[in-house]
């Protein structure tokens, strides 16, 4: 993988050219200098604040909401010291000491934001992920973060301006106090001790946004120190607030940039050490291109070891000492009614009964063979004695004489014809439980794996979906607005299906059914619909759909229920919008019309989705397949995209029939 630069080469240029005009700026003007790095410090933490918070019902790292959040009482305690600094002429009445008491009660904030902020980076994913609750608990714990700066910051402005107990930090004549002076060193040791807090937690981070953190502090340390020497050194104090604004800058490519542009490198940690954790104990067969084909089994590092059996009677010389190298190995010969003539290797090691047991018929091997398994292992045995030149391999479950249960694998071949000789099967059976164990674990991770790129989807969309609602507050024009509305929607309805195949058992099919449900309440509050004699009727048919054919079909039923809400029903007049899904073999044992009328090209098409509204309907001059509307338009499209076919009803109201089947994916499963 290519080692990802901490900045691009046009970002170096960019700040050279912003640090040579605010010097520039600084030789002329102090005023202005300190004042443009002060609001551009402020914009970059309301810019923080506002993603994070927009999006902190999805976000898992509290490390992020937390920052997020801090950064917005640490922007606005900056706010008041850029507009009470001496000159500005914004706060008259406030003198140099409230100045730098504003900074000071910042600074105190910012340091204890970052020494707190890693002590949330817990396991506690796991516990939540599989709560229906999560994204409560996620917006729960931001207003928890939010009330308790709010708080704070409360405190800090009633010290200030009401009480005026907040330490003095400069006095008219004498200069910075003692306090102030401290306080920066103070506030250095607490940006070093967040440091460490941030090294011990650094495998939770991808290490290009960990460098970005601690480059920040660094920044941070070394702008106190020279901010508090500036009255002796004033290049220091340009050099200060140099520092600041780039730290500022980035923790703005850490939190938002990186954590929201290249989400799975910030976040996916968990899941990279639980996959490699696998790797310490699996052995795989790779390809050249590094993508695993064939597992061998688990490494162990002391082999288990059993005698083989001290007498081997049968199969001539030299196989005692090829016997004795196959570890957890049973040997048998069976007669033609499936009684065991001879068994020996690792009886009593697999099954906990002794070959005596067997051997005796006081133990049958059906007997400890799963009942699940039964009728499987019996068929298996009745074709290699029946049918002649066969060979057969199983795999099935047996209960040994303590309960556990193991996982075997079962070679049969039926022995030489020889005349005279009685019908007789021979093989062995392996114990094959931690490669079971192995191939589940694998499969559980790469079902976990899927259900995680699902759910960062899922949450990448809603950040779209956040950054369009932002947008949209910049607009009053209605149709504007509209338009964001409507592409937020779309959004949605795709990133409910990731949800789905998050949360669902499968992780390729959803049930369509619920999924419609959750996406008409969005829909009905997305739009808040004024008439509230408007109703919704579902009459839904569990089928579950691979993501293929679902997203394409959640859009349809995302624009054609906007468009009811939208249109179908005049102001003031009440309505019924209904959605139905079934199989199309119960419609048509039910003669509905919604499908008698097919053509035979979609005759084998099992689905039948049904929207309808009783509203005004659509206007006859309307070409529905070839409408100027981009939602129709969609429609059309999608139906055509998923192999479908669809009819429109103006006889009352709206209605739309969609008849469509399964993907090729879905068929050849």
């Amino acid at each position: 993988m290519k080692k990802r630069a901490l900045v691009e080469p046009y970002e170096v240029i960019l700040w050279a050219a912003i640090i040579s005009i605010l010097y520039l700026v600084s030789l002329s003007n102090y005023l202005l200098f300190h004042t443009l790095v002060e609001l551009f410090s402020v914009y970059v933490a309301y810019v923080i604040f506002l993603i994070v918070w927009k999006s902190k019902a999805g976000l898992e790292n509290r490390y992020l909401v937390f920052l997020g959040i801090a950064y917005f009482f640490i922007g606005t305690l900056d706010l008041l010291y850029t507009l009470s600094y001496h000159g500005m002429g914004v706060f008259p009445r406030i003198d140099l000491n409230m100045n730098m008491q504003f900074w000071i009660a910042a600074r105190y904030m910012e340091s204890f934001s970052f020494l707190l902020a890693p002590l949330l980076l817990i396991d506690y994913s796991t516990a939540n992920r599989e709560s229906n609750s999560k994204f409560t608990e996620g917006t729960r714990f931001a207003w928890k973060v939010f009330i308790g700066y709010a708080g704070i910051t409360i405190i800090y402005l009633l010290s200030i301006f009401v009480f005026r107990n907040f330490p003095d930090c400069y006095i008219e004549g004498s200069g910075f106090t003692s306090f102030k002076i401290m306080s920066e060193y103070l506030i250095c040791f607490i940006l070093l001790c967040s440091l460490i807090a941030l090294y011990t937690k650094k495998d939770q981070f991808e290490i290009h946004v960990f460098r970005l953190l601690v480059i920040s502090i660094i920044l941070t340390i070394l702008g106190e120190l020279s901010l508090n020497s500036y009255p002796n050194l004033w290049l220091l104090d340009i050099v200060g607030h140099y520092f600041k604004v780039i730290s500022f800058y980035l923790i703005y490519k850490a939190i938002v940039e990186t954590g929201f542009e290249d989400p799975f490198s910030l976040l996916l940690r968990e899941l990279k050490q639980s996959e490699e954790a696998l790797r310490q104990e699996t052995i795989f067969l790779q390809d050249d291109q590094g993508h695993i084909y064939r597992m061998l089994g688990v490494k162990m590092d002391e082999l288990e070891s059993e005698p083989i059996a001290d007498n081997l009677e049968i199969y001539g010389k030299g196989y005692r000492p090829f016997l004795q190298n196959i570890e957890g190995t049973i040997n048998f010969l069976l007669d033609e009614n499936f009684v065991p003539v001879l068994m020996d290797g690792a009886v009593e090691q697999i099954t906990g009964y002794t070959k005596e047991d067997f051997l005796s018929g006081n133990i049958t091997w059906t007997g400890i063979v799963m009942p699940i398994d039964q009728s499987l292992f019996l068929k298996n045995m009745r074709k290699v004695m029946f049918d002649l030149d066969i060979s057969s391999e199983l795999e099935y479950r047996i209960r040994r004489k303590d309960g556990e249960i193991k996982w075997v694998r079962e070679i049969l071949q039926k022995t030489p014809k020889r005349s005279g000789k009685p019908k007789r099967v021979q093989g062995f059976v392996r114990d094959i439980t931690k490669r079971k164990l192995a191939e589940e674990t694998l499969l559980k991770m790469q079902e976990t794996r899927i259900k995680e790129i699902h759910h960062r989807i899922k949450n990448n969309l809603q950040v779209i979906s956040s950054l369009l609602s932002l947008e949209a507050e910049k607009f009053t024009d209605e149709k504007t607005l509209e338009a964001f509305r409507e592409s937020q929607n779309r959004v949605i309805s795709m990133a409910l299906i990731h949800e789905e195949l998050y949360e669902g058992k499968s992780v390729d099919t959803i049930n369509f059914a619920a999924y419609l449900q959750k996406l008409t309440s969005d829909l009905f509050s997305s739009y808040t619909v004024k008439n509230g004699n408007i109703s919704l009727k579902l009459e839904l048919e569990e089928i579950n759909l691979e993501m293929d054919t679902a997203i394409p079909l959640g859009i349809i039923v995302n624009e054609l229920v906007s468009n009811s809400l939208k249109h179908a029903f005049p102001s003031g007049k009440g309505g019924e919008i209904s959605i139905k899904l079934h199989h199309a073999a119960y419609l048509i044992s039910t003669e509905n019309s919604d499908i008698k009328e097919r053509s035979e090209e979609y005759e084998n098409l099992p689905f039948v989705l049904t929207v309808s509204d009783n509203g005004k309907g659509i206007p006859e001059e309307i070409d529905f397949l070839n409408s100027d509307s981009l939602g129709l338009q969609l429609v059309t499209i999608l139906v055509e995209q998923i192999d479908g076919y669809i009819k429109l009803d103006r006889t009352k109201g709206t209605k739309l029939t969609i008849l469509f089947g399964e993907t090729e994916s879905m068929k050849s499963n």
